[in-house]
């Protein structure tokens, strides 16, 4: 049986991780807090945006509310619309891998259609998009994959994700997923390799972690997990 791969969206698919943190900072600034762009993407790249909020409002001793994730859901919008591009070399990825695709993310549905339909890769996924906030579990938490996983009718283990994040790598390996980290050159992770095996500890005799630096290797980094046990 061949594997299902399970894509997250943010800084795996669509170059929207520096335009996210932008917007953010932006709407911040109006808030009367000043956050550095670099330090906010890598405190929070992954994390779930409630969790975001409330842990910079307790930083900053102030409330960040629904008003204010509307506002800032708004204007990342725009500047969605206006620059938003696809990961560099995922389009030639995604069309060497001929295996089921899904997308599974903790962004909500709204914005998943908007980036996937903005950057042309929304014809590689047939509509197959599972939202955090459809089940209201959100990466670190495996049960997003899993549900996906569920929904499209594969086993854990006949499961590959394709992910950007450390929170998001951590999901998979709890649930007993392989993992493809895409880290690019000119991103400073918050881990290197050595830290997140020692990160993901007694999960790694379930799941195997594969890293890539640039999406031209990701078809041959599928072809190697898929012939791990």
């Amino acid at each position: 049986m061949t594997h299902c791969l399970l894509f997250d969206s943010d800084g795996t698919l669509v170059d929207s991780e520096a335009i996210n943190t932008e917007a953010l900072t932006d709407e911040l600034r109006l808030q009367g807090i000043d956050e550095d762009k670099s330090a906010l993407l890598a405190r929070y790249r992954g994390w779930q945006f409630k969790a975001l909020l409330c842990d910079l409002g307790k930083l900053h001793h102030q409330e960040l509310d629904a008003a204010f994730e509307e506002r800032f859901r708004a204007r990342a919008s725009s500047y969605f619309d206006e620059r938003l591009e696809p990961i560099p070399n995922i389009h030639n990825a995604l069309q060497q891998l001929h295996q089921v695709k899904c997308v599974a993310s903790n962004a909500p549905m709204s914005k998943l259609r908007q980036v996937l339909g903005k950057t042309g890769l929304s014809g590689f996924f047939n509509n197959k998009l599972f939202s955090a906030y459809e089940i209201s579990r959100f990466k670190p938490d495996p049960a997003l994959f899993l549900y996906a996983a569920e929904q499209m009718a594969f086993d854990a283990d006949k499961c590959i994700v394709i992910e950007d994040s450390d929170v998001g790598v951590m999901a998979a390996v709890k649930a007993g997923m392989k993992c493809v980290h895409y880290v690019p050159h000119h991103q400073h992770p918050l881990t290197d390799q050595g830290s997140l095996n020692n990160q993901v500890g007694e999960f790694s005799a379930h799941s195997s972690v594969l890293g890539i630096s640039d999406m031209q290797q990701l078809p041959d980094a599928i072809s190697e997990l898929s012939m791990r046990r």
